[in-house]
């Protein structure tokens, strides 16, 4: 997102000595803005707005340091950082939750899908219960890699389940390769199940269609309103002191 600076607009108008120190002062204002959006602003309306789907939880650092911003001349671009790491860039992420429309895969997402054909929903409170997530309500990856591996013995390679732990899939409908399955050992269809002795517990429900998110807020008004707000103050500062270094 950009935002273009009108500094007569915001301010009042100047005279010709004032005009000169414009664009000196205007980038200034927006550096100082986009700081204060990129350390304050956005991490606390993150803090405010998002919670964790079991209603416990705040956002996890690398959300709240996801904001980057570049002030060219006077302009200010806003942006979200694009590097994975090792999982979904917050870019691509925090997309959906922003903005709406179908939620992002995840590393568990993608590899339950491409198993059983079917989008994975968390039985966030299941997996709390069985120690699953970390304190920011994300699905521990030691856990999520037990789940996947649980799940390619079981469900794609068919070998006779052992004694302890066990992760397995129960589809109706069409599979990933094209043929009905039912559902298996009694249990429901389209979910994945924990197993563990006589406990069975449901730890992903399946479903034919991807999951559609609404915006969690509205991102760009309040983008607006900040600006609008606190912009003036800042340019007005930042003339005066080019002004005062003449």
């Amino acid at each position: 997102m950009s935002i273009d600076l009108k500094v007569e607009k915001l301010i009042g108008k100047l005279d010709i000595i004032q005009k000169t120190q414009v664009p000196f002062a205007a980038n200034q204002a927006l550096k100082r803005f986009g700081h204060l959006f990129k350390t304050q602003l956005l991490p606390n309306k993150f803090n405010d707005e998002f919670d964790a789907p079991d209603g416990f939880g705040k956002p996890v650092p690398r959300t709240l340091n996801a904001a980057l911003y570049e002030a060219d001349g006077m302009t200010l671009r806003l942006y979200f950082k694009g590097d994975s790491g090792k999982g979904v860039s917050p870019n691509e992420y925090l997309k959906s939750a922003l903005y709406g429309g179908e939620a992002t895969d995840t590393a568990i997402h993608s590899a339950i899908r491409n198993i059983t054909g079917m989008y994975p929903i968390p039985a966030y409170g299941n997996l709390k219960a069985l120690g699953a997530l970390t304190q920011y309500a994300d699905i521990r990856p030691a856990y999520a890699a037990k789940v996947i591996s649980g799940l390619e013995q079981n469900f794609v390679r068919k070998q006779q389940p052992g004694s302890g732990e066990r992760f397995v899939a129960s589809v109706t409908g069409p599979s990933r390769a094209g043929f009905a399955t039912s559902a298996r050992g009694g249990l429901k269809g389209n979910a994945v199940y924990r197993i563990k002795g006589n406990s069975i517990a449901t730890v992903f429900t399946l479903s034919s269609r991807k999951t559609t998110l609404k915006p969690v807020f509205d991102y760009e008004k309040f983008v607006r309103k900040e600006a609008e707000t606190r912009l003036p103050d800042l340019i007005s500062l930042s003339l005066q002191r080019a002004m005062a270094s003449r």
